[in-house]
């Protein structure tokens, strides 16, 4: 028996399949891939994301074609945004601990082949030569597998170095996916998602179907990430982080500070700033890239504030 299953947590994932019983060639064709860590069949990025219905049932009636019995369970309970970064999270600790663990098996392995080099040509007297012919062989035999080794040692090490960057790498990558801008580009990205399919589901004819149950999947986990997101957005716009400047706060000339540079404005609209860029074109960004605003109404109207007199100094009359 072939078991077939999808939950959010774990993903679409094959159970049952053995070497050569001839699963392969057939779920490799319906998108299947080969999961050594844990040695099953599975659908790649198939985590937290709606069951592939149509792949999966395709790859099963193509089983039980060749004579293989199938079953297939589908759970489509969508997990909230706090669990699913969560278990993201961990998973990602869990592959930093692992590359530092490979980074420190990499550097004791290139220490070992250093030390393996030195060993071989350690009793050779330094500067003693090479014979030629048959009785200089074994020297020069010698010489080859400590310079292989020490070679091997030295392109081990740079292996070793690399890792702590790919840690670092990895926890930028996940730092940066909590900025209020990307956030906000990736709920934009999500709405446009579900905004088309309501257009082909409109589009289908009345009726179930797998196509209908596909579409719908998906827009109910679309709809929770947009939701779990958009609190995130909330959150950043009460600490001050997100959502500060708009055409409301920001007129053409004042300077905006967008990815590092202060740009001038040439036109603020209502989801993006246009900004000149010395040419006849502008750049536009939306309104979540701007960190920062030089705005001359906001000091000419600090400017004719009144200030309040000292304690010390008596009011005129």
């Amino acid at each position: 028996m072939i078991k077939i299953t999808h939950t959010h947590a774990d993903g679409t994932l094959v159970d049952g399949t053995e070497r050569g019983d001839g699963t392969a060639p057939i779920l490799k064709t319906h998108g299947f891939r080969w999961f050594p860590s844990i040695k099953q069949w599975g659908v790649r990025g198939s985590r937290d994301q709606a069951p592939r219905r149509l792949a999966i049932n395709a790859a099963a009636e193509a089983l039980r074609a060749v004579g293989h019995q199938v079953e297939v369970t589908l759970e489509d309970d969508v997990r909230d945004n706090a669990t699913v970064r969560a278990a993201k999270h961990e998973r990602l600790e869990g592959r930093r601990a692992a590359l530092g663990a490979k980074g420190e098996r990499l550097a004791a392995e290139s220490q070992a082949l250093h030390r393996y080099s030195d060993s071989l040509v350690e009793h050779i007297p330094m500067g003693q030569p090479v014979l030629p012919g048959r009785r200089g062989q074994a020297h020069r035999n010698t010489l080859e597998r400590s310079v292989t080794a020490a070679i091997k040692g030295a392109q081990t090490a740079r292996q070793a170095e690399a890792m702590p960057e790919r840690i670092a790498a990895s926890r930028r990558a996940e730092a940066r996916a909590e900025r209020p801008d990307v956030i906000k580009r990736r709920v934009d990205r999500m709405e446009a998602e579900v905004r088309g399919i309501n257009r082909r589901l409109d589009r289908l004819t009345p009726g179930p179907s797998l196509v209908r149950e596909q579409y719908e999947g998906d827009r109910a986990t679309l709809m929770t990430r947009i939701e779990g997101d958009k609190e995130l957005l909330e959150q950043a716009r009460a600490e001050g982080r997100f959502g500060q400047y708009s055409r409301d706060n920001v007129h053409k000339h004042d300077l905006v500070l967008i990815r590092g540079q202060w740009r001038t404005v040439a036109r603020a609209n209502a989801k993006t700033v246009s900004v000149t860029t010395g040419y006849t074109w502008t750049d536009k960004y939306g309104w979540e890239e701007v960190k920062g605003l030089r705005c001359a109404h906001v000091e000419e109207a600090a400017a004719e504030e009144p200030t309040a007199p000292a304690a010390d100094e008596a009011p005129t009359t």
